[in-house]
């Protein structure tokens, strides 16, 4: 566990604003109960052989749930669910766990919801609209692969998720809201779009599957399982959920230091030819003023003089330079944290390996997305998720 020093250690990066966390988590709810089958949940087990939890209950109790849940959340936001539109909602309850009619008409009801929080929180702040839609889109991009509206299977649909469009549309969003999320989840989110969408353009036709019967649900679930794992780390990071720290262990830490000397390396050894320099022009001067030491004296207590007229002394001056070292440390220190980050969370070559199983001999066996022998599936629908905030520094 980090410890308060260690934590303390860590270059300060600025958080997600709590509000627009709560906006991405309404987007995220709504959208995920929008694509919530009542009819393909299991039946609780009996009461009095254990307590159920959340992805337990029956499809009347988890419908009740999620719909508090959303009011819960709004309530944050500050665009609260009015009594009467949760009770008209909580009212449908009943006929959507019992009926495809009933199901039918709470989800168009829901669907109205959605419009009506939308345009409270476009006209409360337009930040929290476009958070709201963020989390729209990002819970859409799992919900969208076990039911497919566009297209007419989950491989199809999975193209349609990660098309050029759609992809720079939640990029356009989070560049929006980029000066009240993690910087550090905002760089994370956005190259791994970017790569989501290179790779899936990529696969084959042999992805979509064999031909034959269709697959069931938990088929589908477990064939695209990375696609949800890797929504919810976005979704984990960019609320605050969990720290972006948290995805690396204290081993693979010392992997930011690499980094570190990796970029310092590629950014500045185009300037090698000024060291030399520098340490000509240092020696002259150091030389110069050794051989005429009182002239040199005259000369430094005059620009000091003069210094201290205009202000300037040499505690400001070191506290200057300080600064200045301490924030260009920060940006380099975090760039690379991230640049770690991404790689370690980066899942889509899991989703590879399941599309296309490797055959002996054909060298693929070994493909692996960043992290994939570390990673254990959270529990499907995620908000049971927890990790510990750690910001510890190797």
């Amino acid at each position: 566990m980090a410890t308060v020093a260690q934590s303390e250690s860590l270059p300060s990066r600025r958080s997600t604003d709590p509000r627009i966390a709560a906006a991405i988590e309404l987007g995220w709810r709504v959208a995920a109960l929008h694509a919530l089958r009542p009819s393909t949940l299991a039946p609780p087990p009996p009461a009095d052989e254990l307590l159920v939890n959340r992805r337990g209950l029956g499809a009347e109790d988890r419908l009740e749930l999620e719909l508090r849940a959303i009011a819960g959340v709004a309530q944050r936001v500050g665009v609260a669910l009015g009594d009467d539109e949760l009770e008209a909602l909580l009212d449908l309850v009943p006929a959507a766990a019992g009926s495809q009619a009933g199901e039918d008409r709470f989800r168009l009801e829901l669907a109205g919801a959605h419009v009506a929080l939308a345009k409270r929180l476009w006209a409360a702040d337009e930040a929290h609209g476009r958070a709201y839609e963020l989390g729209n889109f990002l819970s859409d991009t799992w919900n969208r692969v076990l039911r497919p509206r566009t297209a007419a299977d989950s491989h199809g649909e999975l193209l349609e998720l990660f098309a050029p469009a759609r992809v720079q549309r939640m990029k356009v969003l989070l560049d929006d809201l980029q000066t009240r999320l993690d910087p550090a989840a905002v760089h994370v989110v956005e190259n791994h779009l970017d790569a989501w969408r290179s790779r899936v353009a990529r696969l084959p036709a042999s992805a979509a599957g064999r031909a034959g019967p269709a697959p069931t649900r938990d088929e589908l679930a477990a064939r695209y399982e990375p696609v949800e794992r890797q929504t919810i780390i976005w979704r984990q990071i960019l609320t605050g959920d969990k720290e972006p720290e948290a995805y690396i262990d204290h081993d693979r830490r010392g992997q930011v230091r690499d980094e570190l000397l990796r970029q310092l390396w590629r950014r500045y050894r185009h300037f090698w030819w000024v060291l030399p320099i520098v340490a000509v022009l240092g020696g002259g001067i150091g030389y110069l003023l050794a051989r005429e030491s009182s002239a040199a004296g005259a000369i430094i207590g005059t620009v000091t003089a003069v210094g201290g007229m205009l202000g300037v002394t040499r505690a400001s001056m070191a506290a200057t330079v300080k600064r200045g070292l301490q924030n260009w440390g920060e940006l380099m220190w975090n760039r690379s944290l991230a640049a770690v980050i991404c790689r370690e969370t980066l899942v889509v070559d899991q989703l590879v390996d399941k599309l296309l199983p490797a055959r002996a001999g054909d060298g693929r066996s070994a493909t692996r997305g960043a992290g994939g022998g570390r990673w254990r599936r959270p529990p499907r629908g995620d908000e049971e998720v927890s990790s510990p905030r750690t910001r510890s520094r190797p």
